[in-house]
């Protein structure tokens, strides 16, 4: 979890601070700018050999006819080039490599009797490049993690914006707001379908693709060329064509399910094979084993600075050596939606720069902690309850790795009480009930 808090006070913090309940935060620092489309730019994508560029966003000028010309001049050929999640990148990394050093370093290469025309002649060399060279098998790895971690972040921008602010394909009076609002309209009111919203990445170029085939008279599914558009139009609804060709590989791109990582089976051996197809093979072994596995580190972060630790124990101890604060004895004798609310609480005074002890209002976040520690007021006011409100049951940071560990304090809690035989009531729920109502009811049941 990023721990970038912004200590700088924004010209909304006046504002900010008037508000009885803000929305939830995120530690991530958050950022002005669009998300990019792609890792390199694909629109001049350059030959590994020669001066030579391609546009790999249209199908006359793009990634076919930049292997065709590899193979054909340069005499490469480029293996499993489906499986690299980003050829422009893949070429901008080899060129720069073989304008360094010779091809032969890092490519297999292969004797054919034949000329790349198909030709006969004898001992001709040609070249492949395979990720068996371990550098081509790291570059491939990195641009899949590189490329999905680029795509979900492009697909998340695009379902959350709400700057998109384009006109209807069709009918010119209707804006969306979103780009899952105008793919929905285009279906539901004109029955074009590009794909379900949730599923679609890089909207803004199938769009632009789209509209540019209608005005060019182009057949979104078969692809021919009309005269008129209204010849364009009553082919397309009679014949179903108002879809785009999926079959058309040229827009797997702008599918999300096309960027999932394939990892390739591993071999098992025969006898292995032999010995998991028993019917009455023991389960004993089948059993995951889970030792080894070390899952993704997460931190937590500071009720009242930017400082994280991975063990919540070390980062109470930070809290009460930095800032003189003791949580746990805070929150002794509270239950778990209490601390919660503890938790929420200060999350929040601490962003809108309120004092949690007094309420006072600092101009910026330094003028809150020299605030905080001249006066002691890195307390709890337990008597005053303004941390005890319905709206601290809400997490003020969505992803706050401190309220976790709430539960398992609760649980321990839990456990304790129960070894003990008390009862553990989670919450108090008090229910008033209408006598008069009550004695209604009871009439109709009586025999």
């Amino acid at each position: 979890m990023s721990t970038q808090l912004s200590n700088a006070n924004d010209e909304e913090g006046g504002e900010a601070s008037k508000s009885t309940i803000i929305g939830p935060l995120n530690f991530t620092k958050d950022s002005s700018t669009d998300p990019p489309t792609s890792l390199v730019d694909e629109r001049a994508v350059p030959c590994m050999f020669c001066s030579n560029t391609y546009d790999f966003h249209t199908p006359d000028n793009g990634s076919d006819q930049c292997l065709a010309h590899l193979y054909l001049v340069h005499r490469l050929v480029v293996a499993d080039v489906k499986e690299i999640a980003c050829l422009p990148s893949y070429c901008y990394y080899w060129k720069e490599k073989f304008a360094q050093e010779p091809v032969e370093k890092y490519c297999s290469s292969m004797l054919l009797n034949q000329l790349p025309d198909g030709t006969s002649s004898p001992n001709e060399k040609y070249f492949l490049l395979s990720d068996v060279e371990p550098l081509d098998y790291e570059l491939r790895q990195r641009l899949r993690r590189e490329k999905l971690e680029l795509v979900l972040t492009r697909h998340q921008f695009e379902r959350t914006d709400r700057n998109f602010n384009r006109g209807c394909l069709y009918c010119r009076d209707y804006r969306a707001e979103t780009r899952p609002e105008f793919v929905s309209h285009l279906y539901t009111k004109h029955f074009l379908l590009l794909g379900k919203p949730e599923h679609l990445v890089f909207v803004d170029e199938l769009i632009e693709i789209v509209q540019d085939k209608l005005n060019r008279l182009i057949c979104l599914f078969c692809e021919k060329l009309f005269k008129d558009r209204p010849t364009l139009k009553e082919h397309m609804r009679k014949k179903g064509h108002k879809r785009i060709n999926p079959d058309n590989h040229y827009y797997d791109r702008f599918f999300l399910v096309n960027y999932r990582l394939k990892q390739k089976p591993e071999y098992v051996p025969i006898a292995k094979r032999k010995e998991e197809s028993r019917v009455f093979a023991s389960d004993s072994d089948s059993d995951s084993d889970w030792s080894d596995w070390n899952g993704e580190e997460q931190t937590t972060t500071c009720l009242f600075c930017t400082h994280a630790e991975a063990n919540v124990d070390t980062l109470k101890r930070h809290m009460v050596a930095k800032h003189t604060f003791d949580f746990d004895q805070t929150v002794a004798d509270m239950s778990f939606y209490q601390r919660v609310k503890v938790v929420n609480f200060i999350r929040r005074q601490m962003h809108i720069r309120k004092c949690i002890a007094c309420g006072e209002q600092c101009p910026d976040y330094e003028s809150l902690c020299k605030h905080l520690a001249e006066l002691d007021h890195f307390r709890l006011d337990k008597e005053a309850g303004a941390w005890d409100q319905p709206e601290y049951f809400f997490p003020t940071y969505e992803d706050d790795q401190f309220l976790c560990h709430l539960e398992e304090v609760d649980n321990e809690r839990d456990e304790l009480s129960q070894e003990e035989g008390s009862i553990v009531i989670s919450e108090s729920v008090t229910a008033s009930i209408n006598l008069d109502a009550e004695s209604l009811s009871l009439e109709n049941f009586k025999l």
